[in-house]
């Protein structure tokens, strides 16, 4: 009884299944194959690779969304990936193992050579093989290569077409194989161009020493799929001698197929063009060290889940270096105006620019930095800019010296620390109560002094003038009261001392000169902000920093451009990197502002002179010079 119990419970069990399959087919998942290219590295930390996704009959599979793909990178999920489908062409090698295994002849008399090269010739007329320039095509005989990377397949079929093997056993068709992956280690004329190799031969006996493993591991790194085509009777695939065709084509995503002369070689033509569009895959690495990494594509959605084969690829990463952009050596904070506050003196605050590089060569965004001052961090942005600080000096009140430093941190955690940088603030403070009024107060005594020495000298030469007239009976006379041309000299001497060493002289719209600019002490900035320079341009084209004038030692004066936008311009030039000396009448621009130019004193015109060379005979004198 329990017997006839069990056996009802087992029907009841598979009818169950049976039912469950029949109204939800769609609960069996398609089986699919994902291969991905080996990954491009070169915008790092953005990761590009292609992917093919296939289904069972090794046709492509179109139109998934990007949320069917995710990244893992070192075995880690990755999200921020871009999917697009673009056309890449395909490579397709071509190897026919023309030895003496197709040199057999059927009922009509026709060798299998003759077949396959009729199946080719009709894959390679097919619409969509005969598209020129988007695939590269090679043709490879147990004679040699026919055709290397070919974009018409009227090539292959005019060389395929004329071809007359010897059908001799002069090689392994192993050994061929292995030969014709040399043609797959070219790089592809198009990145993420998937390549496929058709291997077509008779039964192969199984040599000694199968290069199998090398074969496959050949075909992986160079991501090739392999296409054995076994010629022969239907019988022939299940021959022990087709294994090891049949774990090549597995181990690399291909097929085992046999040669059909009913069908041709049509069904694997339409299996490969398809795959002429590939998934471009794009994304953002979190590798934060040198070395090797290793990223899988997983593909899944409605009915599908499978996971890629594995790539690796060697990155240089390093951290960030930042170092600083003309820093201030020294801070002079002062003011003649008694009333301000010591926190209110000028400047109050100092702009500090970074200059960030990788020295591996990948660009990366910098997410975060920090502005450090004697080990306290000061300044701490979290979003742009990163690299520009303005440092508040209202704090300092008296002469000190402070060391800065920054640290910078880039998108993949890396961080860079600038070298240590000592900044002496100076804080002068003007004088207050009578101590300001000690500097006028000595030149107002000077002033008195002389007027009285001045007064008594007159008294005495009026009263020796009279004695002297009073002696003499001439009656005096009334003073001249001229300025005398001496003092006027000596006040001009005085003034003369004053003129500066050179001179820009500011020029507006309509070409008239303006008051000039005297320029004195070893560096003049030019710019818009007033903290850098005494004669600041309100002008939206020039920067605070523009152009820096330095006058060298030989007495000539260097102009060069600071990292301007605009640039600076000499005789509508622009100033190169190294700068450029001025000469006497230059016309300078700093962005849209005009200036000439000039020396105190003008150098000398330069003089033409006219020298006789020292071949030159004395010329013979006429009669009228002898006479002369």
């Amino acid at each position: 009884m329990f017997g006839k119990l069990r056996a009802r419970w087992r029907f009841l069990t598979w009818l169950l299944l049976a039912a469950w399959f029949i109204i939800y087919p769609a609960a069996a998942q398609v089986q699919v194959t994902v291969r991905i290219s080996p990954p491009t590295t070169d915008q790092f930390p953005q990761v590009t690779l292609f992917v093919a996704v296939v289904d069972s009959n090794g046709r492509y599979i179109p139109g998934l969304p990007p949320s069917s793909f995710s990244v893992l990178e070192d075995e880690s999920p990755l999200s921020d990936v871009t999917i697009n489908e673009m056309q890449v062409g395909t490579r397709q090698v071509y190897v026919i193992n023309t030895t003496s295994g197709l040199r057999l002849r059927d009922a009509h008399g026709r060798t299998r050579f003759d077949l396959i090269r009729q199946a080719l010739l009709d894959w390679w007329q097919l619409p969509t093989a005969i598209l020129y320039g988007i695939d590269d095509l090679s043709l490879v005989t147990a004679e040699g290569a026919l055709v290397t990377h070919s974009k018409s397949t009227a090539d292959l079929a005019s060389t395929l077409d004329h071809l007359t093997p010897t059908f001799e056993d002069n090689i392994s068709g192993y050994d061929l194989l292995l030969r014709s992956l040399d043609f797959t280690t070219d790089p592809t004329p198009i990145p993420g161009m998937p390549t496929h190799l058709i291997f077509i031969t008779s039964l192969l006996l199984t040599p000694r020493d199968l290069p199998i493993a090398n074969i496959i591991t050949r075909a992986n790194d160079t991501g090739t799929v392999l296409y054995p085509v076994l010629v022969g009777p239907p019988e022939v695939i299940e021959q022990p001698e087709a294994e090891p065709l049949r774990q090549l084509a597995e181990a690399t995503g291909g097929q085992l197929l046999l040669f059909d002369l009913s069908q041709g070689l049509n069904h694997l033509a339409d299996q490969i063009l398809a795959q002429r569009t590939q998934y471009q895959l794009t994304y953002t690495s979190c590798a934060a060290t040198s070395g090797t990494h290793q990223v899988q594509i997983r593909v899944t959605g409605d009915e599908l889940d499978a996971l890629s084969n594995s790539q690796n690829f060697e990155v240089d990463v390093r951290p960030p270096e930042v170092t600083f952009i003309l820093p201030p050596d020294e801070i002079v904070r002062q003011t003649d105006d008694p009333t301000l506050t010591l926190a209110d003196i000028p400047p109050t605050s100092q702009i500090i620019r970074l200059l960030i590089t990788f020295p591996d060569k990948h660009p990366r965004a910098i997410t975060s930095s920090q502005f450090i001052v004697d080990g306290a961090v000061l300044a701490q942005p979290t979003e742009t800019p990163f690299d520009l600080f303005e440092w508040d000096l209202s704090g300092y009140l008296e002469t000190e010296t402070h060391t800065i430093q920054v640290i910078v941190e880039d998108s993949l955690g890396l961080e860079g620390l600038s070298i240590a940088h000592s900044v002496e603030i100076k804080v002068l403070t003007p004088p207050r109560g009578l101590a300001a009024l000690k500097p006028a107060l000595g030149s107002i005594l000077a002033a008195f002094a002389v007027i009285i020495a001045g007064v008594v000298l007159a008294v005495v030469l009026i009263s020796m003038g009279r004695q002297r007239l009073a002696s003499t009976g001439i009656p005096s006379q009334a003073p001249n009261r001229t300025k005398s041309p001496l003092k006027r000299a000596g006040l001009r001497r005085r003034t003369d001392d004053l003129v500066a060493e050179a001179y820009l002289i500011p020029i507006d719209a309509h070409g008239a000169e303006m008051e000039a600019v005297p320029l004195t002490g070893t560096d003049f900035i030019l710019g818009s902000d007033p903290s850098l320079t005494p004669y600041p341009l309100d002008d939206p084209s020039v920067d605070a920093m523009h152009a820096r004038l330095t006058r060298q030692a030989a007495g000539g004066y260097l102009l060069r451009d600071q990292g301007s936008v605009a640039g600076t311009w000499v005789n509508y030039e622009l100033v190169p990197i190294e700068g450029r000396k001025l000469r006497h009448g230059d016309l300078v621009h700093i962005g849209r502002e005009a200036f000439r130019f000039r020396l105190p004193t003008p150098p000398p015109p330069p003089e033409v002179r006219i020298r006789p060379t020292n071949d030159a005979q004395p010329s013979t004198p006429t009669n009228q010079e002898s006479a002369t």
